[in-house]
């Protein structure tokens, strides 16, 4: 009798961010802000023409293509991202989350930041080596010590700093918003009884990684 029944696929245990990277990165789970429905029925399409005229230039027929739609479980979870509220970033961290997901990364806290100097921009030279590009400034005129008259155009090399307390802690603080929202999307989605292939366990990136640096 048993063998009459379907078997059931297992359910797999994952924390939140195992579920969004399967979401985003194996099911391929997207994420849309059209609110009114209006692209809900817009499908892309081709000439049949056009297609029989690329047929004809590679000479064979290409046999499969088209994809097929995410598992429930991924959408559901692209809809609780979709959904992320202004408090914990609204849309622009709904996109950050799907991002980070497909990558299967965290965002950039500048692990490997240091502080340096870099020129604002490069110049080639004719031989074809690349050196800092320089800005002339307006003409200066002076007295030199016999009182003579001169003018010249000073040379000046724009530079930017990076690794600065500024930058690493607004890399920081993106983090922790990130943190946040992954924190909320795990409260929300504990509670989703919809699951059928996957179930939501406890367990968080680390809060602040650069402390161990």
């Amino acid at each position: 009798m048993n063998a009459m029944w379907p078997r059931r696929a297992a359910v797999r245990e994952m924390t939140i961010q195992q579920a969004l990277e399967w979401a985003f990165a194996v099911e391929h789970a997207r994420i849309d802000f059209d609110e009114t429905g209006a692209h809900e029925f817009d499908r892309p399409g081709v000439d049949t023409i056009w297609i029989l005229q690329r047929h004809r230039e590679l000479g064979c027929r290409v046999d499969g293509g088209g994809t097929s739609e995410p598992h429930p479980d991924a959408q559901i979870i692209a809809a609780a991202v979709e959904a992320l509220p202004i408090g914990v970033g609204g849309r622009r961290m709904a996109l950050l989350v799907a991002e980070c997901a497909r990558a299967r990364r965290v965002p950039d806290w500048r692990e490997d930041e240091k502080l340096g100097v870099l020129p604002c921009g490069w110049d080639m030279t004719d031989d074809g080596e690349w050196l800092a590009g320089t800005r002339k400034l307006d003409a200066v005129t002076f007295r030199d010590a016999k009182s003579r008259t001169k003018t010249y155009r000073p040379v000046i090399c724009p530079i930017s700093y990076t690794g600065t307390a500024a930058v690493l802690a607004n890399r920081r603080r993106e983090y922790l918003a990130w943190y946040g929202a992954l924190l909320h999307l795990l409260s929300t989605l504990s509670w989703c009884s919809a699951f059928t292939a996957i179930r939501l366990v406890d367990g968080l990136p680390e809060l602040s990684p650069w402390n161990a640096y």
